[in-house]
This record gives C-alpha cells, sequence and structure tokens, in this order.
C-alpha cells in the first residue's frame, strides 16, 4: 500500500490530469482516500506492536520469576545434598560406634574365658581392630565429603548454567521489545496527524 505522500501525489496526478473543478475534487478525494488507506495500514500495525508488545511483557515478567526462584531452586538442592551426606554420615557413626562397641564386649568376654585379661594380649589385639574401625569410618567420611563437594560444584554448575540462559533471554526479549515499541510509536505517529 502506498505511503502517504505518495498517495497524496498520486490525487492530485489524477486531478491534474482530468483538469477543472472535477479534476480538483476527483484529485483530491483520491489523495484522502489513499491517505486514509496509508492511516488504516499504520494503525493494524501499530495494534500488531502492541499486541506482540503484550506478549513479550508476558514472557519478561517470566523470565524474571524464574531469575528471583533460582536462589531458592538452589537453596532447595543445596539443603538436599547437605541431608542426605548429613544422614549417610550418621548412619556411618552409628554402624562405627556399635562396631567398636561390639569388639570391647567380645574382647572382654575372650580375656575371661582364656584368663589373659590381666596379660595385655587380648587388649592389644581390642585396639588393633578398634583403630582398623576408626580408619574404615575416616574414608568413609572423607568418601561422603567427595561425593558432597561434586554435589555442591553441580549444584553451582546449574546455577550459573541457568542465570545465564535466563539473562540471555531476558536481553533478547528486551531487544524485541524496544523494536516493537518503535513500531507502535511509528504507527502512532500516523494516527495522530488524522486525530485517530
Amino acid at each position: 500500500m502506498p505511503g502517504l505522500g505518495s498517495s497524496i501525489a498520486q490525487g492530485a496526478t489524477v486531478g491534474t490530469a482530468i483538469g477543472g473543478p472535477a479534476g480538483t475534487i476527483i484529485g483530491g478525494t483520491l489523495a484522502g482516500i489513499g491517505a486514509i488507506g496509508s492511516w488504516l495500514g499504520a494503525g493494524s500495525k501499530t495494534r500488531e506492536a502492541r499486541a506482540k508488545m503484550g506478549y513479550i511483557g508476558e514472557q519478561q515478567a517470566g523470565i524474571e520469576s524464574a531469575l528471583g526462584q533460582l536462589g531458592e531452586v538452589v537453596g532447595m538442592k543445596t539443603e538436599m545434598a547437605e541431608d542426605i551426606y548429613g544422614t549417610s554420615l550418621g548412619q556411618a557413626m552409628f554402624k562405627t560406634g556399635q562396631d567398636l562397641y561390639g569388639l570391647t564386649r567380645q574382647g572382654g568376654t575372650a580375656a575371661a574365658q582364656t584368663g589373659f585379661a590381666g596379660s595385655g594380649q587380648v587388649q592389644s589385639q581390642i585396639e588393633r581392630a578398634q583403630e582398623a574401625g576408626v580408619a574404615a569410618f575416616g574414608f568413609q567420611r572423607q568418601s561422603l565429603q567427595d561425593v558432597l563437594g561434586q554435589k555442591l560444584m553441580d549444584i553451582e554448575e546449574f546455577r550459573g548454567g541457568e542465570e545465564g540462559r535466563l539473562q540471555a533471554e531476558k536481553s533478547r526479549l528486551a531487544y524485541e521489545m524496544k523494536e516493537q515499541q518503535q513500531k507502535a510509536s511509528t504507527g502512532g505517529f500516523f494516527q495522530s496527524l488524522f486525530g485517530g
């Protein structure tokens, strides 16, 4: 559809070709029709741009909400990882305590039965078994700490990735919003010319 300037020029050209008062009237009418067509086209584009702005605005609100909730999600993931670590460590400590207590009782019973209670031989064996149990618990605890550390690193990577993705989407939407605002303001200019 021709623009406002070309519509007026075309109307004037037709009016000049016909000549006289009739030519002036026809030329003016054609120019007016062309101008109205341009205005209607601009109004349609403005409505379309505003509709897109509304949709983009909803997306932007969703991104802001997701960014706001990201810290909460990361906190929940971290808390869960720490809870699993704490539960596993507690179970390992409980089992080690039971094992050490069992070794002490078995050693005392063996010493009483064999008569070596005062010799220190049984006590030495008990101590070695207890040291082995404590060492095994130490390895288990280190393993649990390694797992926790890896999970926490994974959570931080998740946070960084999600934040980067959301920020990139936020920037893209801001650019699209600016484009639609320019389109809407251009259409608004045409509407203001005709009191729309």
